[in-house]
């Protein structure tokens, strides 16, 4: 799987913000990785083409400081660019016994969903994050995490916003493609459709500084370690699940109102086996 697309899964594992109501415009902050409104986004880039959109579950009263919502993505929707083999089973050699075959392409489409509220007074929350990909290995595979964000108001142009996610890796139950035949319908092996083969930690930081009303940067940078079962980061062929470890993501945007802007991001992480990567993307809030 490519895994960019878990990176952006697991950067972006931090408290929604989703909802500022549409007649209280003037409070939306589209430079805050954790501001709540209403906004619809696209994008396209290297990785494809993405959607995304935001909704707010709760009312924004005059003396009400919780924000609640939901966010929705779509990756690469169309499901672009070079494609790993992925793993279809193993068969048998008549000279080198049972081996494992790759013959389908892992797919680069993934989804997210994400629950989250933060509190505006004193800039604490946090959040579920799902997110659901393809693992050329494991199948379909989802890591879900939840945890809390913190507030630091460094300055008044320079915010960070230090987060903790812990939580589970899913992946479909293959054990039918990687045992014997005579193995495989084996209880002590086999369950019921999904395994979860690591509990994972990710602890991250956003950091974003403010040029003026229409310009800003934001800077991300996340590291993910498995607190039990298999290593998030080691090859799958030494018992891993083959992701990386470290991420890094830069957004310079240009705030063409208070409800629209367009950013240029770049992305990259510690793997050898996956390309930087860089996208254009309009958002719109409601």
């Amino acid at each position: 799987m490519k895994k960019s697309v878990i990176n952006i899964a697991i950067i972006a594992s931090m408290t929604s913000g989703l909802a500022v109501a549409a007649d209280n415009k003037s409070d939306i902050d589209m430079s805050n990785p954790t501001d709540v409104y209403t906004s619809i986004g696209g994008s396209y880039g290297s990785e494809g083409l993405n959607f995304k959109s935001q909704l707010m579950l709760s009312e924004k009263t005059a003396d009400s400081g919780q924000k609640t919502g939901i966010i929705f993505e779509a990756k690469n929707i169309l499901n672009e660019g070079d494609k790993s083999a992925k793993f279809s089973g193993n068969v048998t050699h008549p000279d080198y016994g049972i081996i494992p075959t790759f013959d389908d392409e892992t797919s680069k489409r993934s989804y997210r969903l994400r629950y989250g509220t933060i509190n505006t007074n004193n800039g604490t929350g946090w959040s579920i994050d799902a997110i659901l990909a393809d693992h050329p290995f494991y199948s379909t595979m989802a890591v879900v995490q939840a945890g809390p964000v913190m507030t630091i108001p460094v300055t008044d142009n320079f915010y960070i916003w230090p987060i903790l996610y812990a939580g589970a890796v899913v992946v479909a139950d293959n054990m039918d493609m990687i045992l014997p035949p005579e193995s495989a319908g084996s209880t002590a092996v086999s369950s019921s459709g999904v395994d979860i083969p690591s509990l994972v930690v990710t602890g991250m930081m956003y950091a974003r500084y403010t040029f003026s009303d229409h310009w800003w940067a934001l800077v991300s940078a996340s590291y993910t370690e498995e607190m039990q079962g298999k290593s998030w980061s080691d090859d799958v062929m030494d018992g891993g699940l083959q992701m990386a470890s470290f991420n890094g993501e830069l957004s310079v945007a240009y705030q063409m109102n208070n409800r629209q802007n367009i950013r240029v991001n770049y992305k990259t992480d510690n793997s050898d086996s996956t390309d930087d990567s860089y996208w254009i993307e309009y958002n719109h809030a409601f």
